[in-house]
């Protein structure tokens, strides 16, 4: 992408989201760097200096386990410490092989990946990527696991996948783990591409469940200074789309019991595991899931799921998460996150949040943003001649003059009824 190119315009961002609806493996962009739309699990591991072998060992097995079991479509490339994609076929390390490289890389580095990916290049967006970052703690980051999975295999294998899911969970005991839709980036490692950063502001305008997860998230909350990096996941949780985990650490911060939590999100369609600490019998993980993975188009209104689980960890929410890898350049014509844009985007779901400017809808009222300012609380006088309409009843749509007294419905078991403006005619 040149300085001053623009990278998608406004008929390839319709096109290829009507491509996508078509064909969730669907991607676009420059030869060997196309983008797509993809489903991925991440997991934050916080440890001690002499567990990272011990963590490292579970990582691999997982590895394993993924590639012999999981996928259905095999590796092409993996990526070896001397910072080069070996073809799949011709290079495939052994488990003690890749322990003895980790050790070896230590000694000049502060971190170590093992990557695979089924994509011609590690560049793309590809349908199945497995990524580890280890690091040696004395950089102050966690260690992370992230997986690309195939969304159509995913549809028709979904036990499966939780079984899978669950094991990880619960070898690995992670202090964060996210689970959604995401602009395809597992391979990137540290940086992620600029075209892949715009790719993600232009299509969070169009999808609330489309989630933003960076390997330079992972400043852990235990630094030796005692510094907690504030744009990480350090400082707090990132807002979930569909999956997210509430370990004893943020559990403990949080400051609601079991019970308390499983009240606040006390909806059919949300399905929360309990799962025991294995260092420790009196703690426990809560793996939350949202109902099912959705991108949620913003067209359909705000997902009142999601609003339920903002609402649950915004005293822990990360407020000020970086959001970008690489600040852009003078003059760039691609939008990207920057230092306004992000906090808007982590509080999309905050009840006064006007995210995305100009197209944000109430799934409650169906009306814009624009329109739902005209709202007034029943018991109040009418702004505005024309019809109104409630919450509290549904099928009513009533006209009213300026100046006429809005009912309240003492008589209904709502609470406070809010009237919204519904049009002239």
């Amino acid at each position: 992408m040149h300085d001053d190119e623009l990278f998608l315009s406004e008929e390839e961002v319709v096109d290829y989201i009507a491509e996508f609806k078509k064909d969730s493996y669907h991607t676009y962009g420059y030869e060997q760097e196309e983008f797509g739309i993809c489903p991925y699990i991440t997991f934050y591991i916080y440890h001690q200096d002499n567990e990272v072998e011990e963590i490292a060992n579970k990582i691999i097995n997982i590895y394993e386990n993924f590639e012999n079991k999981i996928i259905d479509k095999p590796f092409k490339r993996r990526y070896r410490d001397t910072g080069v994609w070996k073809n799949s076929n011709k290079w495939k390390p052994s488990h003690k092989e890749l322990i003895n490289e980790m050790h070896q890389s230590f000694k000049r580095y502060p971190v170590y990946f093992i990557a695979a990916t089924t994509g011609n290049s590690p560049n793309q967006s590809a349908r199945w990527v497995f990524c580890a970052q280890f690091s040696d703690n004395n950089n102050s980051r966690y260690t992370t696991l992230k997986l690309s999975f195939g969304e159509k295999w995913y549809r028709e294998h979904k036990s499966k996948w939780y079984q899978f899911v669950q094991h990880c969970l619960i070898k690995l005991n992670p202090i964060q783990a996210y689970s959604g839709y995401e602009i395809g980036n597992s391979t990137n490692f540290n940086i992620v591409s600029p075209e892949f950063e715009t790719a993600e502001r232009i299509f969070s305008d169009y999808f609330y469940g489309l989630d933003i997860d960076h390997p330079n998230m992972n400043h852990s909350h235990d630094d030796l200074e005692g510094f907690i990096y504030r744009p990480s996941l350090a400082a707090g949780l990132r807002t979930p789309t569909w999956c997210f985990l509430l370990s004893p650490y943020w559990l403990d911060k949080l400051g609601l019991s079991e019970e308390q939590i499983r009240l606040k999100l006390d909806d059919p369609r949300i399905e929360i595991s309990k799962l025991l600490d294995a260092t420790d019998p009196e703690k426990f993980s809560l793996w939350i899931q949202l109902g099912e993975l959705s991108l949620y188009p913003v067209e359909e209104g705000i997902p009142d799921l999601l609003v339920r689980a903002n609402d649950l960890i915004k005293p822990i929410r990360c407020n000020d998460l970086k959001l970008t890898t690489l600040d852009a350049w003078d003059d760039d014509p691609n939008p990207r996150f920057d230092i306004e844009s992000s906090p808007q985007w982590i509080a999309r779901f905050d009840e006064d949040s006007s995210w995305p400017e100009g197209k944000r809808v109430n799934k409650v009222s169906n009306l814009s943003l624009e329109e739902e300012k005209l709202k007034v609380k029943g018991g109040e006088p009418c702004p505005q001649t024309g019809y109104w309409q409630t919450p509290a009843r549904p099928d009513l749509r009533q006209y009213f003059e300026e100046g006429d007294i809005l009912p309240i419905f003492s008589e209904l078991d709502w609470g406070e009824v809010y009237w919204y403006w519904g049009g002239e005619k």
